[in-house]
């Protein structure tokens, strides 16, 4: 994985971001709203919640919807990306904003929720091994991991399917030429692993419960349960 790059190419498409999400997502709503409001029926007292790979904030926007209490600490690489999570989330006093690469530091300790959206499918898989390591580390007892991210079919044929079903969808969105080549250059980015390969690693890193609690095609949705 190369950290300047994938920085560089999210500092260049920060300030469009947002309004493109869902010209890449045909799931959206599902996706960032509907699977996040499992949370609630875990916990109803998550006070301590961290965003990797944060970006813009959409996934925290959508979780401070259910916690407005809690302390959140969005860190993501791209200082670009996070001075629009700043503005989106301007005025309120419980919010921290960190440009880090959370592969080498998440310096936040007794997290009840860490949270991530189509972030760590970006690293090599022995990254992935270590930062899941990690992530259980900085959990307290009860805390829990939601990932949100892409993720490979189980079968060469299965992947074929859905990334042909995906390029047409991404066809009829209405994103320009320009649009289109800029996200197949990031798409070169991608090591993503399947649904089962992570819920195996995240087992390893020492959660017990762990599981997908939505699919659509190469989108999913990870719940682990410290």
């Amino acid at each position: 994985m190369n950290i300047n790059e994938i920085k560089a190419q999210f500092d260049h498409i920060a300030e469009k971001y947002d309004a493109r999400r869902k010209c890449f997502i045909p799931c959206f709503a599902d996706f960032y709203k509907n699977s996040v409001s499992l949370l609630k029926n875990y916990r109803k007292d998550l006070l301590n919640i961290v965003d990797l790979g944060a970006g813009t904030g959409l996934l925290t926007k959508e979780i401070f919807e259910i916690y407005k209490n809690a302390h959140y600490t969005l860190i993501d690489i791209s200082g670009d990306m996070l001075k629009i999570a700043q503005e989106r989330f301007k005025g309120l006093n419980n919010f921290d904003f960190i440009e880090e690469n959370y592969v080498e530091n998440i310096p936040v300790k007794n997290c009840d929720l860490v949270c991530s959206a189509l972030s760590i499918h970006h690293l090599e898989n022995e990254q992935k091994v270590k930062l899941y390591q990690k992530i259980y580390k900085i959990l307290a007892k009860g805390g829990c991991l939601i990932n949100l991210d892409q993720f490979i079919g189980e079968s060469d044929l299965i992947n074929k399917l859905y990334t042909e079903w995906w390029y047409n969808y991404i066809d009829s969105s209405g994103l320009t030429k320009e649009e289109k080549a800029a996200w197949l250059k990031r798409r070169k980015l991608d090591r993503e692993n399947t649904i089962n390969e992570t819920i195996k690693i995240l087992k390893n890193s020492g959660f017990n419960n762990v599981t997908c609690i939505y699919q659509f095609m190469q989108f999913g949705v990870i719940i682990a349960i410290k």
